[in-house]
Parts: structure tokens; C-alpha cells; sequence
């Protein structure tokens, strides 16, 4: 009799373990369904489709480092506030997730929230140290003007010259316009704007000329080395009346 119950329990047991494993592969199967899609829908560039799929399968219990591809989705598709409460939510689970960081400072940048992204730079940069992100460091040194940091972060961009040619950075021309260039160049130019500040013209001017040796189609120091070779307009002297 007790040996007759002992395999009755050993038959339940393996039942269940039976039906466990179905649950298991069908949701494996869904999770993978939901990666095709996602991949299919990347394939045509369709990211409202990518987002619901990345979200399908995170909800069915995927890996969770796809919350990162998530966040980027919504970034890419201007979903601003969510790229940074899901970046944000990431951050808190591990302070050293590089995509968390750069989408933190990214998005901070644009909201116009400079010191808050100024932060999140300073978190990034020692993990990732590459000159777009000392560049991007640096454009928010110089308009909260901590211009000495901002020199030594426009320092460690030249120093990796190389790279800084290599990787591209976004200038704001003015209404709504966006001038592409090398890191390197633009690294420069703002070195520029900050001797013409202290009042070096001449290191200025040499400055905005290594820009051009980057990049010779550098619309913005152009425009900004015609300026600084106008010579400045005599302020007329008002006379004592008699």
C-alpha cells in the first residue's frame, strides 16, 4: 500500500513537472515571437512597432537589458519623457549603465536643464571616457561658465585627436538649423570663443584656424574668424554741453 502511494505522488510529480515545462517552452516561444517582430519591425525602420515588441517581451519576462534598446527607441522617436524615466529606472538599478547615463545627459541637454546634465556627464565620462562626451562636458561648463573646467574638458579632447576626428558632433547654427562637424573642430572652436573672451585675439584667431585644418567647411568659425577680423567700431564720444 505504501509503495502503491509512493508512486502515485512520483506520477503527480512528474505531471506537473510535464505541464511546467509546456508553460515554460510556449513562453519561451512567445518571448521569441516578440524578438522577431522587433527585429522585423527595425528591418523597415518602423520603431513604433520595434517599441511594442521590445515592451511585449519584457512583459512576458524577458531579459531585462532590453529596457536599454527601449529606452533608445523612445529617444529615437522623441519620446522624451520616457526615455528618461526608463533610463532613470536603469540608473537606479545599476549606477554604472553607460547607455543609462548618455541618455540621462542627452535628454537633460535638450530640456535645456544644463547643470542637471552637466551631472550626468560627470557620472558618465569617467566610465566612458571619449572625447564626445569630454566635449559635451565641456558645453555645459562653458554656459554655466566654469571656464576652467571647461578648458581642462576641451583639453582631453584635443589630447585624443584621433577619436575626435573621428566622432561627430551637432552645432546649433540658429533658426532651427544644425551644422554637423569632428569633435576635434569643435573642440577648438569653442577654445577659440574662450581665449577671444580673455581677450587673446591672436591666440583666438590661431585657434579658429586649426578648426579649419579639421574641418575646412566649418560654417560656424567662418562666420566667427570674419567677425573677430572686423575691426571693432569706434563708440562716438559725447561732447560736455558748454
Amino acid at each position: 500500500m505504501l509503495k502503491m502511494y509512493f508512486v502515485m505522488i512520483s506520477a503527480a510529480v512528474a505531471s506537473v513537472c510535464s505541464a511546467q515545462k509546456a508553460d515554460s517552452a510556449a513562453l519561451a516561444q512567445r518571448q521569441n515571437e516578440s524578438l522577431d517582430m522587433y527585429r522585423t519591425a527595425l528591418k523597415y525602420s518602423d520603431l513604433h512597432t520595434a517599441a511594442a515588441a521590445v515592451t511585449q517581451y519584457l512583459y512576458l519576462g524577458g531579459n531585462k537589458s532590453y529596457r536599454d534598446t527601449l529606452a533608445l527607441i523612445y529617444f529615437e522617436t522623441n519620446n522624451l519623457g520616457g526615455a528618461y524615466k526608463m533610463a532613470k529606472e536603469q540608473n537606479e538599478a545599476d549606477g554604472k549603465n553607460i547607455t543609462a547615463l548618455a541618455l540621462l545627459a542627452e535628454v537633460s541637454s535638450r530640456a535645456g536643464e544644463h547643470k542637471t546634465s552637466l551631472d550626468w556627464y560627470e557620472k558618465l565620462c569617467p566610465l566612458k571616457p571619449e572625447p564626445y562626451n569630454f566635449y559635451q562636458l565641456a558645453t555645459k561648463q562653458f554656459l554655466l561658465e566654469r571656464k576652467l573646467e571647461c578648458k581642462q574638458s576641451l583639453a582631453k579632447v584635443v589630447a585624443d585627436s584621433a577619436a575626435a576626428t573621428q566622432q561627430k558632433v551637432g552645432l546649433d547654427v540658429g533658426n532651427g538649423y544644425t551644422e554637423t562637424a569632428p569633435v576635434l573642430a569643435a573642440a577648438y572652436n569653442m577654445l577659440a570663443v574662450l581665449a577671444f573672451q580673455d581677450k587673446k585675439p591672436d591666440e583666438a584667431k590661431k585657434l579658429y584656424g586649426k578648426a579649419l585644418q579639421v574641418f575646412p567647411e566649418f560654417q560656424i568659425v567662418k562666420q566667427n574668424l570674419e567677425s573677430l577680423s572686423k575691426p571693432a567700431k569706434a563708440v562716438p564720444v559725447k561732447k560736455s554741453p558748454k
